[in-house]
């Protein structure tokens, strides 16, 4: 009999495993995939997130972005510089495997390449059944992803999804010391939604992603962001699909008596970003709170939708309704840019862990007007020729 038993061992899954062991429950993780995995991802980790982090990640991290170059559908490139870190560069092979190894060694028994798929509730537990075996826990944790069997078998489905198509790119150098500290994120790459070219130690990760949930044209989307940004030979050319998680601007229930979601299993990754690793831990974090007060009588499992939508859905409808308006009014806001580049500061404090989306109205103008300003320290360029 397990304490609580997590199905799947990406950030979320391994930082909550990590976290109940350490407080001497009997936790058992499982993941579909050997470890190491492969997970597509940008693999960028905003200061917002480092922050949550209780752990030492600087082996870790192979870039760190100062500049982002914005490329809008007039051919223009707004460059945004910053005196601080805004994202951190991680392989996620390396990054999950590190998170795992962790939770391992505070003793979470971690079996991987063994896949969930049903369970039901026994009396006071809950029996977990895979294609190796049956186990019964006290709590059974989702943080399967976007397509969450527990989220699916447990009637907890949630948000909607987008839709993703990633290159990893493995370059000359002279290609990747091009874009050492910097990162392009093209609106122009993908109807709803943008291309991306983040820098790692050895490769470039180039890709397109949109809200929609399906989109014909995505493989030619790719093709021109990799011809854009690629100026040397390419080497070898590695290239995923994938979906996207996101919040459908409701409140969500993320729990019954005996299960919880976390991660991408609850479909709360920012809808104006598409940053999924900062929900990944925060979910973990209130999921560890909330369990541990449970197993000491103080409260029951729904305090933890009831955090959720306290602490996350609240910014978070926030961030979609201005994910709704920026995507369907790319030319106005190439010009708000252009013309109130000071707007930018309010998405830098956003990442920074320093500002929310909650009554972005009123904030935006304050921004753009210069009677609010940044903590961190910005330049924008605007009219800059594409790269």
């Amino acid at each position: 009999m397990y304490d609580v038993i997590i199905v799947g061992g990406g950030p979320a899954g391994s930082t909550l495993a990590r976290k109940l062991s350490v407080q001497g429950l009997k936790v058992l993780l499982i993941e579909k995939h050997t470890i190491p995995r492969y997970k597509a991802c940008g693999g960028g980790i905003t200061p917002r997130c480092y922050k949550l982090l209780d752990l030492d990640i600087s082996e870790y991290i192979e870039d760190i972005t100062y500049k982002i170059d914005f490329k809008f559908p007039n051919d223009k490139t707004t460059v945004l510089e910053t005196e601080k870190p805004i994202i951190y560069q991680v392989d996620r092979t390396k990054f999950d495997k590190y998170l795992i190894d962790k939770a391992n060694e505070s003793g979470c028994e971690i079996h991987d390449g063994e896949t969930v798929f049903d369970f039901y509730n026994n009396d006071k537990e809950v029996v977990v059944m895979t294609d190796k075996g049956e186990y019964e826990t006290r709590i059974l944790v989702g943080a399967d992803g976007i397509n969450s069997t527990v989220a699916y078998k447990a009637n907890l489905l949630n948000g909607k999804k987008g839709i993703a198509l990633e290159s990893e790119i493995y370059v000359d150098n002279s290609d990747i010391e091009r874009l050492n500290g910097e990162v392009v994120v093209d609106f122009n790459a993908i109807k709803y939604g943008y291309g991306w070219v983040f820098p790692k130690k050895d490769r470039l990760s180039i890709g397109v992603g949109t809200f929609l949930s399906k989109t014909s044209k995505i493989k030619e989307n790719l093709s021109n962001m990799i011809d854009e940004n690629v100026v040397g030979n390419v080497e070898e050319c590695k290239i995923y699909g994938h979906q996207l998680s996101f919040p459908n601007g409701k409140d969500g229930t993320y729990n019954n008596d005996k299960v919880i979601l976390i991660g991408d299993a609850t479909r709360l990754a920012d809808p104006f970003t598409g940053e999924g690793i900062y929900s990944a831990i925060l979910t973990a974090n209130i999921s560890f709170d909330v369990i541990e007060k449970y197993f000491n009588g103080k409260c029951e499992l729904s305090e933890y939708t009831e955090r959720l939508r306290r602490e996350v859905v609240s910014d978070i409808k926030w961030a979609h309704r201005l994910s709704l308006f920026t995507y369907n009014n790319m030319g106005f806001i190439e010009k708000s840019v252009k013309y109130f580049s000071n707007v930018l500061s309010y998405f830098i404090d956003i990442m920074m862990g320093d500002n929310n989306y909650i009554n972005y109205k009123l904030k935006v103008p304050l921004y753009a007007l210069h009677i609010k300003n940044s903590k961190t320290k910005i330049k924008v360029k605007n009219d800059v020729a594409h790269i």
